[in-house]
């Protein structure tokens, strides 16, 4: 939003609050049924957020289908998040993983927060298509989790990211398979992913998010 009031014409100081993250909450007891559920051997690939059209359910299904039948069939999606079964773009994101071909398309529905836990420690990667976001807490979620992300280039998301993770800058499914398979299997660049992840993630613990906030009210504050 800073980028786009400053993209027209808007001159006067503009900052953005850092948001504050309760990451003591992601270290509750997770569901251990469902951990152990998908700790099957399958490779888990996770998305996180409701089902909702700026989300883009259907480009992560279909990134997944090229990965899954490229790579590792012995592979599952978790599609993590709310919908109503009348809603329309539900319908379609359902379609899509019929038209796609691709197989083992979990859907959570509304879940309890220790099950969304359970997701995030069963998963291997995280996988973002997403179009429009604000600023996209389930990127730093999947950071603390140590999960590595890939993702869409787009709006808010470089910006969380702040260098990590992986972008792709177009909607090439086959290129993105290509980076799923390599942040899966080369463990030199998984870690090297998840490290950046790990600094980036630091920047919004308690502490620094409180020294940001401080720094904001004492630039802009009228004395």
């Amino acid at each position: 939003n800073k980028d786009d009031l400053k993209r027209m014409g808007y001159t006067c100081p503009i900052d953005v609050l850092p948001i504050i993250i309760p990451f003591q909450d992601y270290d509750k007891e997770p569901d251990r049924e469902l951990i152990d559920l998908y700790s099957d051997g399958y490779t888990n690939i996770l998305f996180t957020g409701r089902i909702a059209p700026n989300k883009c359910q259907q480009d992560v299904i279909k990134a997944f289908a090229e990965y899954q039948k490229k790579y590792n069939p012995k592979s599952r999606l978790f599609l993590v998040g709310s919908y109503a079964e009348d809603n329309k773009y539900y319908q379609f994101v359902k379609d899509s993983v019929e038209k796609s071909g691709a197989q083992n398309v979990i859907f959570s529905g509304h879940i309890k927060f220790n099950q969304i836990l359970s997701y995030y420690h069963a998963s291997h990667m995280f996988l973002c298509m997403s179009e429009h976001e604000g600023f996209c807490i389930p990127l730093l979620e999947a950071m603390y989790f140590k999960l590595p992300i890939v993702a869409y280039n787009s709006t808010a998301v470089p910006g969380t990211l702040g260098g990590s993770g992986v972008l792709v800058e177009e909607k090439d499914y086959d290129v993105i398979a290509d980076k799923m398979n390599s942040v899966i299997t080369d463990s030199d660049f998984r870690e090297e992913i998840i490290a950046k992840q790990n600094e980036r993630v630091k920047m919004f613990f308690a502490d620094k998010t409180r020294e940001r906030f401080i720094s904001l009210l004492e630039q802009y504050i009228v004395k």
